[in-house]
């Protein structure tokens, strides 16, 4: 009969260490499910993502592509707008003043005052500069003393020709007197000739009337070469005359050149403008080469411009001409007045001119832009945030109606009422940039309405609705 041992433990223990060795199981408990675990999850996993994406892609779009669809965009529109486009080139060029002249002395000197100060505004004949003319002063005054004696002369010798006239006139009377005693003792002794042959008179009587008719005749030679004398002294009295006057003449002469060689003393401007740098300064000596100082006018400014060959078929005088600031902003505008006739040998390039009015911030041999204005023809400007590129192709977005947008055959939905506004995709030709708008030359008109924001999000055909 056995009994029960009360130690058990006791028992096992030593039942252990009298029985065989066996082999320790490291898990004795490992139930089989745990080993389907994992590929459980990886096959849920992929299956969930399966289903999202099935959502994602055909259930969701037949959700909304039914009754719901999108609500219209806020757009911004507005219409093109109709500018005059100018085909025109951008060339630098180089201002000069109209009339810019530095002033020279024209007589030597020393100066003596200074009337102006670099910068000041001058005007047509106001005096500038004044040189020492105290010299100068005393020819002039000599020359007018010369002058005096000279008119004194002249006077003396026209009185001694007016006493040679009295006295040729008194010859000549003398003459006269004597013409007519010869004629009368003529008369007379013919007479007693006649007497004498009849012996009515003597021979001593005829001798008598002879000798006085001889006498007679004397005297009148004698009054002749008297005459012809006095005319030669009136001669040498008017040479005299002549003499005199071509000195007074040459005197007067003189003192007209000592008068405007005074005149040179005094510098003045030789038009309006503004007074340069001054480099000399009172008491300094000036000769005929030194520079006094420089006078422009910059109220009219002429610019040159070389214009290249393959341009210069087109110039032509009355061309516009405007001047542009650093930002590229047009400003004064002026015309070509001159096209040179030939080419610069060295650039290969054609001069221009044109005249500026100055606005007042212009200056002479300064450097600008100017822009020459080839033609002007009308033309269509949107602002170039509203075109987009795509596939190297341009385009515009123009809000239309969905009838007018020619959507039906892009696969839009037939749920789009037919007046709603969509944004219709236009292919366009573009030109020139002007400012901040671009040129549309093909693909669009003055009347349409065009979409200038959200143009990233749009597509062909999207609904939209002007805000």
């Amino acid at each position: 009969m056995n009994r029960e041992d009360p130690n058990p433990n006791l028992a096992i223990q030593t039942s252990d260490r009298t029985s065989p060795s066996l082999p320790e199981n490291p898990n004795p408990q490992n139930p089989r499910w745990r080993r389907w675990l994992f590929p459980a999850i990886v096959i849920a996993a992929i299956v969930g993502g399966l289903g999202w994406v099935a959502f994602n892609r055909l259930i969701l779009p037949l959700l909304f592509s039914g009754p719901m669809a999108a609500p219209p965009m806020p757009v911004n529109l507005t219409n093109p707008k109709v500018a005059t486009i100018s085909d025109s080139s951008d060339y630098a060029a180089n201002l000069d003043s109209r009339q810019s002249v530095t002033l020279q002395p024209r007589v030597a000197g020393q100066i003596s005052d200074i009337y102006v100060r670099p910068g000041e505004r001058v005007e047509a004949g106001q005096p500038i500069l004044q040189i020492d003319a105290a010299e100068q002063q005393a020819q002039v005054a000599s020359r007018r003393s010369a002058a005096g004696t000279a008119a004194a002369e002249v006077g003396e010798a026209e009185a001694d020709v007016d006493a040679a006239n009295d006295t040729l006139r008194s010859l000549e009377a003398k003459r006269a007197a004597a013409l007519a005693n010869v004629r009368l003792n003529e008369q007379e002794y013919e007479r007693y000739r006649e007497l004498s042959r009849e012996g009515a008179a003597s021979r001593q009587v005829l001798d008598q009337r002879l000798n006085a008719l001889r006498t007679a005749q004397a005297d009148l030679q004698q009054a002749e070469a008297d005459i012809q004398a006095q005319g030669s002294a009136i001669n040498r009295t008017k040479a005299t005359v002549a003499r005199n006057k071509r000195a007074l003449e040459q005197a007067q002469a003189n003192i007209s050149e000592g008068q405007a060689q005074l005149q040179y003393y005094t510098i003045k401007a030789p038009f309006s403008g503004t007074v340069g740098d001054i480099p000399v300064k009172v008491g300094d000596g000036v000769t005929t080469t030194t520079p006094l100082l420089n006078v422009t006018q910059n109220e009219q400014l002429e610019i040159q411009i070389q214009i290249p060959l393959e341009r210069a078929a087109a110039l032509r005088t009355g061309l516009p001409v405007r001047l542009l600031d650093d930002q590229g902003r047009e400003g004064q505008t002026g015309q070509i007045s001159f096209v040179a006739p030939n080419v610069d040998a060295t650039t290969q390039s054609v001069q221009v001119k044109a005249r500026f009015a100055n606005p007042g911030s212009l200056r002479a041999s300064q450097f600008v832009r100017a822009r020459v204005i080839w033609s002007n023809r009308p033309g269509v400007l949107v602002p170039t945030t509203a075109v987009s590129r795509l596939g190297g192709r341009d385009f515009i977005f123009v809000a239309a109606p969905f009838r007018e947008a020619g959507c039906q055959g892009a696969g839009q939905g037939a749920e789009t009422a037919p007046d709603q506004l969509v944004a219709a995709q236009r292919p366009i030709k573009l030109g020139k940039i002007v400012n901040n708008d671009q040129e549309i030359l093909e693909g669009l008109s003055a009347r349409d309405r065009i979409i200038t924001s959200g143009i990233l999000q749009l597509q062909n055909c999207s609904p939209i609705a002007s805000q």
